[in-house]
């Protein structure tokens, strides 16, 4: 991981235009590097792959996308937070986040 990333965070979910908003709403952040997944597939693949210290749910991920997320992120990287996330702007993104990860 690069030196200067603290926070490395997938967001998943299914509306394009959204999600560039959220990806770019993440990668705002100083030491956040965000990375997006617009399908469930999509979404697993990277979680196997890869650590984040957190996953966001976004819009259009249904209870059962969810629920294989949060268990392919138990099997792969038990210490990542899955976050469902709702809208908002920066700060409301910011304060989930930080409020999720705070409780580790």
């Amino acid at each position: 991981m690069d030196q200067n990333i603290s926070l490395k965070l997938l967001a998943i979910g299914y509306d394009p235009a959204i999600m560039q908003v959220v990806e770019r709403l993440l990668n705002s952040h100083a030491g956040w590097e965000g990375v997006v997944a617009l399908t469930r597939e999509e979404g697993l693949a990277k979680t196997s792959n890869e650590k984040y210290d957190a996953i966001l749910l976004c819009v259009g991920v249904s209870a059962a996308d969810e629920e294989a997320v949060r268990q392919a992120a138990s099997h792969h990287h038990p210490s990542a937070k899955v976050i469902r996330h709702y809208g908002g702007g920066s700060g409301l993104l910011e304060n989930e986040l930080r409020a999720a990860l705070d409780h580790q």
